[in-house]
């Protein structure tokens, strides 16, 4: 009887093992994607291109960005704690992503004293 619960079936090891293939492609996708998120950021550091942003490029953001420039929307101004209390995450997280938006050239920053706010730069109105 104790050799039969030593053994295991074969369908819960199959599982497993299928389990954890997809952990190992989820992770390479997870690292392709910050490659190409660097990618992207560094060509847009080099080329001094800024942007605006509109409809279309808040489609092409990664949900968690579109989140924290959506919260920067409704404030207007605000420091990551701010958006943090917006977004219900945690205030790291949304330090982050701001920062990220920052060298991705979407957002702007500023420092008052000790706080750094974040803010979306209005677009510039050409004259006519």
């Amino acid at each position: 009887m104790e050799r039969d619960s030593l053994k295991t079936d074969p369908a819960l090891i199959s599982l497993i093992n299928e389990i954890g293939q997809i952990n190992k492609k989820l992770d390479s996708l997870f690292l392709l994607n910050q490659r190409m998120l660097k990618a992207q950021e560094e060509v847009i550091r080099r080329s001094g291109l800024k942007f605006e942003l509109d409809s279309m490029t808040l489609l092409v953001l990664p949900a968690s960005l579109r989140k924290t420039v959506m919260a920067l929307y409704k404030l207007e101004k605000g420091t990551a704690k701010d958006i943090a209390e917006e977004t219900r995450r945690l205030r790291a997280v949304e330090s982050a992503s701001a920062n990220q938006l920052v060298r991705m050239g979407y957002l702007k920053k500023k420092r008052e004293g000790r706080d750094v706010y974040f803010y979306i730069e209005p677009a510039l109105e050409l004259k006519e």
